[in-house]
Formats: structure tokens, C-alpha cells, sequence
């Protein structure tokens, strides 16, 4: 027996081979692999790096210092002032008094916890019926509100607190009630007027906004202006 190959019978067996072998075409997925792996690698940019790593450290400044930052709040004392007693009576529309004091049985206590004595006040009559009584916190200050509800429904707040220094009411927005002169503000859909008696802010709000309604408010400010006295208790 011969050691040697016979080339060609090798080359045959070859063609043979290649001719008769079903042949299978690879996967899409498995085709793009070996190109990737075949091909040399992609170099990123130069500046790439440092500019995703500014990125991310922007990122993160930007999460620490947000919870610390102030948020802005109007700087003239009456704008400020304003949104606390509005946001107090929206409050108490949605979810009612704190406390459900009564007048004035109640008044030794609200001067206590609010630093406020009312000498005189409004306990309602025909037209306001008197709801509640209760000391607040606005502004950093200590104050006392007092609600009322109409015939019409109309609830109306009406808060007293400290006059913070450099307060003063707008003359623009002053109107004429009787022989008083308070400023009539809006804000969020809320009207307040606004006066002061002496070192204290008064506050009357309601949502009578409209033109018959802002008739009807002033009436019902008469009636707590003229029989309602606020002063500092300490």
C-alpha cells in the first residue's frame, strides 16, 4: 500500500464536495457581528470625554443646589401679604377652620394664640352669618382670622396681622366706602380689600369679583370695618 495521496482524486473529492453540499446562508444578526468584530475599533472624538464628563457634573451641581435655592417671592410686603391671606382663604374654603372658635366667648384665647385683641368685633348679622374664629401664622407673623358666610353663600375671611415695616396700601387701588379709602386687589380669582388701622393689616377676602358682586363686598366691608378693632396685645 502506497503512502502517497493522489492529488487528484483529493481535487475531485473537493469539487464533489462543494457541488453536492447544500449550503446555508448565516443569520442578518450573526452576519453584522462578525463584520463588527472583523472591523478595527471606532476612537471617539477627543472632546468627547470632557464634554460628557462637564455634563454629568453639571447634572449633579444642578441636583444639589435646587432643593437650597429661595424660592422667589414678590418683594413689596403688601404683594406678599396678599398671596398669604389669599392662599389661607382658598385653604379654609377647601377644608374649613383649624378651629371652629365662637365669638366671643372665644376672644381671651385668639388673643393669646394670636397676638391680636379684638376690644371690638364682628359677630355677624342678617346678611353675614359668622362661622368661625382662629388664629393663624402668615408671613412669620401671628394674626387672627375670623369667617363669615352670606346669604348667597359667599364665604369671606377676614384676617388681621402685625403691618410688617415699610407696608403701605396703594394708592392706585384705593376705594371709597363710607369714609374709609382700603385698596380693592385681585389675585388667583380671589378680591380683597385691603387697609390698615393703626400697626395692624386688615384683610377682608372673598371671590366676589364681578361688577355687582365688588358692590355688594364693599357693603359687607362696611359692616366688619365699622364694628371690628384690632390691636397689637403685646
Amino acid at each position: 500500500m502506497s503512502d502517497r495521496f493522489d492529488e487528484s482524486s483529493d481535487e475531485t473529492l473537493g469539487r464533489r464536495l462543494s457541488g453536492e453540499l447544500p449550503r446555508y446562508t448565516a443569520p442578518p444578526r450573526l452576519r453584522v457581528t462578525i463584520l463588527e468584530a472583523a472591523s478595527p475599533p471606532r476612537r471617539r472624538p477627543a472632546w468627547l470625554a470632557p464634554l460628557l464628563a462637564a455634563a454629568a457634573t453639571a447634572m449633579v451641581v444642578a441636583l444639589v443646589a435646587l432643593p437650597v435655592v429661595p424660592r422667589i417671592v414678590p418683594s413689596d410686603p403688601v404683594d406678599r401679604y396678599m398671596r398669604a391671606v389669599v392662599s389661607e382663604h382658598a385653604r379654609t374654603l377647601m377644608w374649613g377652620a383649624r378651629h371652629s372658635e365662637i365669638l366671643p366667648a372665644a376672644l381671651p384665647w385668639l388673643t393669646q394664640e394670636s397676638g391680636i385683641a379684638l376690644p371690638q368685633v364682628f359677630v355677624g348679622d342678617e346678611r353675614l352669618e359668622f362661622v368661625a374664629a382662629e388664629p393663624v401664622y402668615l408671613e412669620r407673623q401671628r394674626g387672627v382670622a375670623i369667617h363669615y358666610r352670606d346669604v348667597d353663600g359667599h364665604m369671606l375671611t377676614y384676617i388681621a396681622l402685625p403691618a410688617a415695616a415699610g407696608l403701605t396700601i396703594p394708592e392706585p387701588d384705593r376705594v371709597q366706602i363710607g369714609r374709609w379709602r382700603p385698596a380693592l386687589l385681585r389675585d388667583s380669582g380671589f378680591a380683597a380689600l385691603v387697609w390698615k388701622q393703626k400697626d395692624v393689616a386688615c384683610f377682608l377676602v372673598s371671590d366676589m369679583v364681578s361688577a355687582d358682586d365688588v358692590e355688594t363686598f364693599k357693603e359687607y366691608f362696611a359692616r366688619v370695618r365699622a364694628t371690628t378693632e384690632p390691636v397689637p396685645a403685646y
